[in-house]
């Protein structure tokens, strides 16, 4: 029997670590004295350092601003344009399967969404049966997994909304002695490869790249 992620548990976030307490800096500002203070080297030989002052201003990364109200996944780059492109392109991947793909990519956090067939086929305006074809498809493909009634996996090494730590948590949760990912569940990924005038462009082949580029 595959084995299956581990489904996730109320209260299993961990709370903020805070290090100084909200709108007070001084310990911050002490510590890092100290630590300046044991490694610098006075100007006067054998006299100590006595005080040493220290400025703090607090640069702050700004959000990403994406979208509606979800917030984002990352996705891999790879597999959007060495995978899922050359299946829609290539290999007569269907319009719905690559929007059922999408809306559960979209959806998942930390690779987990709850969605019964009525429900996806509801939201894009489709018939149940071909979402449920769809969805048999891209398990072939080892893109999604149906675990339950209503419940359904995203594999974590395409798309994953939630920090690296999480992902790795669950990663290994899924992986095997050897630490292999089993293939009865997400096995690696084998890209079609792409038509030779996209290979050549890319520098793909093992000869010279600067030879029959596509124009």
């Amino acid at each position: 029997m595959p084995r299956q992620p581990k489904r996730p548990t109320a209260g299993r976030g961990k709370g903020p670590v805070v290090a100084v307490p909200p709108g007070d800096d001084s310990a911050f500002r002490e510590t890092l004295s100290s630590r300046l203070g044991k490694g610098v080297t006075p100007p006067t030989r054998n006299r100590p350092v006595q005080q040493m002052d220290v400025s703090v201003r607090y640069t702050y990364r700004a959000p990403h601003n994406m979208y509606g109200r979800s917030g984002y996944s990352v996705v891999s780059n790879d597999f959007l344009s060495d995978v899922l492109a050359v299946l829609i392109a290539q290999h007569g991947m269907s319009p719905i399967q690559s929007a059922v793909l999408l809306w559960c990519i979209g959806r998942q956090r930390e690779g987990w969404l709850k969605a019964t067939h009525k429900k996806i086929a509801e939201k894009l305006g489709v018939e149940r049966s071909n979402v449920t074809r769809a969805i048999g498809r891209l398990e072939e493909w080892h893109m999604i997994q149906r675990v339950d009634t209503g419940l359904i996996f995203v594999n974590p090494m395409l798309g994953f909304e939630g920090n690296g730590d999480r992902q790795r948590e669950i990663l290994d949760a899924l992986r095997d002695a050897d630490g292999k990912l089993p293939e009865e569940v997400f096995p690696a990924l084998n890209a079609p490869r792409p038509p030779r005038s996209v290979q050549l462009e890319l520098g793909a082949d093992d000869g010279d790249h600067t030879k029959g580029r596509a124009s």
